[in-house]
């Protein structure tokens, strides 16, 4: 099963089309703008984050990247968000919790809280991204939204030729700037201060 439903919807960045993908694996959304079958359309793998994308943490970048990104669609003229429904890394909103807890009581890092919970820094697996841009017929020739290179790896390994890599903008706080360094240092994300808008 692929597509089973999609509609368009009146975003503040312009029209988009949503669609719902299905899978024996599970489910996925794909939040689309423009032609993705020519040009080089952008490309970025989006995991949910209640606390960030809902309540405006600002304990992470998640929000950020995700409208950041979508101001860039917007611009490039075409490009496709894969959202899925996966806190934490995968480990789940329940674990991710517990993971914040114990960062907040232990003082160590998101990698460190992971460890003690038995689960390794990031267990996301990407086929279902992949299959949803194989449903939309998008360019093999694309530009990636992101840092993680791991979601460059996974589109690398599908076959996709990844023209440019573009950074989502992202504002730097007291709280979050210690979560981006774990990722640039520990998990090998391409972070540098030309992608932040400042202290606040």
């Amino acid at each position: 099963m692929a597509i089973t439903h999609s509609t368009v919807l009146p975003l503040r960045y312009g029209l988009f089309q949503i669609s719902y993908h299905k899978f024996e694996e599970g489910d996925c959304v794909s939040v689309s703008y423009g032609n993705l079958t020519d040009s080089e359309p952008i490309v970025r793998f989006h995991s949910s984050c209640l606390f960030g994308e809902s309540f405006h943490s600002l304990h992470c970048d998640c929000a950020d990247q995700l409208s950041s990104t979508l101001k860039l669609i917007k611009k490039n003229g075409s490009g496709v968000i894969l959202y899925q429904y996966v806190e934490g890394r995968g480990i789940g909103l329940e674990n991710k919790i517990k993971a914040l807890e114990i960062q907040r009581t232990q003082k160590v890092n998101t990698v460190e809280a992971f460890r003690l919970l038995g689960f390794k820094p990031d267990i996301r697996t990407y086929e279902r991204e992949i299959a949803s841009l194989h449903d939309l017929q998008i360019n093999n020739t694309i530009k990636i939204a992101g840092q993680n290179p791991r979601k460059a790896k996974a589109l690398t390994a599908a076959g996709f030729t990844i023209a440019e890599v573009v950074h989502p903008i992202i504002r730097l706080t007291k709280y979050n700037i210690a979560e981006l360094l774990v990722k640039r240092d520990l998990m090998g994300y391409d972070i540098g201060l030309e992608d932040m808008l400042g202290a606040a």
